[in-house]
């Protein structure tokens, strides 16, 4: 759409803008990830002051180890919460207006969402983490040592992922109070489910069906396929499915 600009000299300037209707545009989104990762500069100074605190304070207590595991631990709490430290604003009243005026359509927000939280701030937190094993090797002696296995490499990271969707889908639901409200939603799903998860097993007798499976020894191919179903399903939801279920709840709350 063309703007009409008069300049003081009399001369006439067209400016052609983009209409902000188009869903996806490189530039845009380029511009908006940049114009975040600025904002969130305290918020990653954040994660290596409290990075070089853990280890000082390590290194005084035990005086022979940074303990780089236990802080990988601290490190998935903290991209587990990144969603509510980063964006806990962005619906706010008088807080969130520059968020709601961003040049910029609701799928590139999301994709700048998306690529804080789940791209730059592992990054970051893995990164901390190299950091602390080279000082281990360093001072120490020791190198990387991670007796965990690739099935159980692989339950970790989804588990990471979907617990990250998940404060992802709360940020995006909630104007005030979102890590206190989704905690609070979390709850009231497990105790639903739990309640007819209880009533479907007495209700129908799942109980003795389940018995009798087991002791009827069902080849395992027999329910591999099952269980594979199961796993592709599992797979789709988490994390893939509660970043749509993000990507939904950003389009309702800047309706």
């Amino acid at each position: 759409m063309p703007i009409v600009h008069v300049l003081p000299n009399g001369s006439i300037n067209f400016q052609y803008i983009t209409n902000m209707n188009e869903t996806f545009n490189i530039q845009r989104l380029s511009r908006i990830v940049k114009a975040e990762t600025v904002a969130f500069r305290r918020h990653y100074l954040f994660y290596l002051i409290f990075a070089a605190a853990y280890a000082a304070s390590d290194i005084l207590i035990n005086r022979t180890s940074f303990h780089p595991n236990v802080f990988a631990g601290l490190g998935i709490f903290l991209m587990f919460i990144s969603p509510f430290m980063l964006y806990n604003d962005v619906f706010h009243k008088i807080k969130g207006v520059n968020y709601s005026m961003l040049p910029a359509s609701n799928f590139e927000k999301w994709i700048a969402f998306w690529f804080q939280n789940v791209i730059v701030v592992p990054i970051i937190i893995g990164t901390l983490w190299l950091i602390l094993w080279g000082l281990e090797f360093a001072l120490f002696g020791r190198s990387i040592d991670i007796h965990i296995g690739t099935n159980e490499w692989h339950a970790y990271f989804i588990g990471v992922l979907g617990g990250q969707a998940i404060a992802m889908i709360g940020t995006m639901s909630f104007r005030r109070l979102k890590w206190l409200k989704t905690l609070g939603a979390i709850f009231i799903l497990q105790v639903t489910f739990g309640l007819l998860t209880n009533l479907l097993v007495y209700q129908f007798d799942l109980k003795s069906f389940i018995m009798e499976v087991q002791m009827a020894n069902i080849e395992p191919s027999t329910t591999s396929w099952l269980i594979d179903y199961i796993k592709i399903v599992a797979h789709i939801i988490f994390p893939f499915g509660l970043w749509l279920v993000s990507f939904f709840k950003l389009q309702e709350q800047e309706l």
